[in-house]
């Protein structure tokens, strides 16, 4: 998640509290020292409490797709801590594919979807939905509709990278659909409307009527299943259609 850290005026900086809340990191803010969910972006405790910041839309992906993706792109230096962890391999990957589902027990119990499913979660209008990555490997491109906005869910198999994008544009509900893959994993979509051809995972078209113009990304979170379903119990789960 990434999360704008002004608030009311205030820009915050922030610190891993070393604490868990429903098998989540807790952070705290160095200038009031309040603990916030990294799930939810909320303060849980202290004197911002109740207060939530903005969450922004962005992509969690691999450095080859990014990089077809921006090639002008920067990136971070890397720190020159001497207590550095090798990144180079992912120190949880033994965990991802074993039954255990945290250091706490679940708040709720929820057998929709296997506890260690991964999913994408979008929240709109204060209601959650989750689309696992079970269907979104054969289901790539979504067309959907949640809380009476259109959605547009984009998802590349190969590097597990997924984008949620409201699918109007001029106040027109766009109908997409696959239409091959460019270089470097890049999805290229169609719409129906005016036959315009989309980088799927940016949400810009590149050729046809529409080039030029960009749909708008939401904010999305990907988790295991128990965890999010401890956040957002009611959470509404996407179906493929029959």
């Amino acid at each position: 998640m990434v999360y704008a850290r002004e608030y009311g005026g205030e820009t915050l900086t922030f610190g891993v509290s070393g604490k868990l809340y429903a098998n989540s990191l807790i952070m705290y803010d160095h200038q009031t020292g309040s603990l916030w969910s990294h799930l939810t972006g909320e303060a849980i405790t202290g004197a911002k409490r109740g207060t939530r910041l903005r969450v922004l839309p962005a992509m969690q992906t691999t450095w080859k797709l990014w990089r077809a993706l921006h090639p002008e792109t920067l990136v971070i230096a890397k720190s020159r801590s001497p207590y550095l962890r090798d990144y180079s391999r992912d120190p949880y990957e033994g965990y991802y594919y074993s039954s255990r589902t945290g250091v706490i027990p679940p708040l709720r119990r929820d057998q929709r979807l296997n506890p260690k499913e991964y999913i994408i979660g979008v929240r709109i209008a204060g209601k959650a939905k989750a689309y696992p990555f079970s269907l979104l490997n054969t289901h790539p491109v979504i067309n959907d509709s949640f809380q009476g906005t259109p959605l547009l869910v984009v998802f590349s198999r190969e590097s597990a990278t997924g984008m949620v994008f409201r699918r109007t544009l001029a106040g027109k509900v766009l109908t997409f659909s696959l239409a091959g893959e460019g270089k470097g994993e890049v999805i290229l979509l169609r719409d129906a409307e005016t036959g315009s051809l989309w980088s799927g995972l940016t949400g810009t078209a590149q050729q046809g009527p529409l080039q030029g113009k960009s749909l708008i990304p939401l904010p999305l979170t990907y988790a295991f299943w128990f965890g999010w379903k401890d956040f957002y119990p009611d959470t509404v789960i996407w179906e493929a259609p029959r």
